[in-house]
């Protein structure tokens, strides 16, 4: 008899016994500790949770994986299935529809739509698309990556502030109340930045959205809101500009950052 068969015999809730286990003991000091005190160590081997192999562990994974599969139904399921060329498609498409609306209203004057403007318009868009992109794609593994993506997450809610800096171009439409006209700009922008944001947690795969998203969300929304501002608002007073274009992105990045704070330590 050897030390297997031993335990073997314990498992089956008898205490082996026999010539052939007292040869096995005078030479096998670990058999012996389980015949220690009436066996007692022994005898909690027969109670012990045998070992789960290997390969039952891997189906019972992939059955709580096939059960999620099934639960997923409705439009956001739908949405989440795409592939992420179709999901940013849809993404750009949305913000395009709302710029071609603008664009037919013609709030703006087409004289004011200067080379500088059309050129803020061009970068706002191009950083729009790969801010989008990025948050599309799976969580970066990397941590040179995933400092790219905050960057970039960075570079969203500041960038439409570098309008600032742009020369003023003389208006007289700057009539009525400064803080009404302000606010209603940022509503007006925050509204229209809402389609990809909701489209951007809509989409992601995860069981939940992380922070890492919602911050590239809310950059989306400062990015789409000051480009549609732009083809929407024709006032270029600094002072306005500041206070109803610029600070969405930064409120925005400060509703995710609370809510996310709220839902670790709330």
């Amino acid at each position: 008899m050897d030390c297997a068969e031993i335990r073997q015999g314990f498992l089956t809730g008898e205490v082996p016994s026999g010539s052939s286990v007292d040869e096995h003991l005078k030479c096998c000091p670990h058999c012996g500790e389980l015949f220690l005190n009436d066996a007692l160590l022994g005898r909690r081997l027969s109670t012990a949770a045998p070992e789960v192999p290997e390969t039952r562990r891997v189906d019972a994974q992939l059955a709580v994986a096939e059960s999620a599969i099934l639960r997923e139904r409705g439009v956001r399921a739908y949405l989440r299935s795409r592939s992420t060329r179709v999901r940013w498609a849809l993404l750009l498409a949305g913000v395009a529809l709302l710029l071609l609306g603008e664009l037919v209203l013609g709030r703006v004057p087409w004289r004011s739509f200067t080379p500088l403007r059309l050129s803020a318009g061009v970068v706002l868009a191009g950083l729009l698309a790969l801010v989008t992109r990025a948050a599309l794609r799976p969580l970066p593994v990397e941590r040179r990556a995933a400092r790219r993506v905050w960057l970039l997450a960075c570079v969203a809610w500041g960038l439409p502030c570098l309008l600032w800096f742009a020369p003023e171009v003389p208006t007289t439409d700057f009539s009525g109340n400064f803080g009404l006209r302000s606010l209603a700009c940022f509503a007006y922008g925050s509204l229209l930045g809402v389609p990809s944001f909701a489209l951007l947690w809509a989409f992601h795969r995860g069981t939940a959205v992380p922070f890492r998203v919602l911050a590239l969300a809310a950059g989306t929304v400062a990015l789409a809101a000051n480009l549609l501002l732009l083809f929407h608002c024709p006032l270029t007073n600094r002072s306005h500009l500041a206070a109803g274009h610029f600070t969405i992105g930064l409120a925005w990045f400060l509703g995710v950052s609370l809510t996310e704070w709220g839902r670790r330590y709330g």
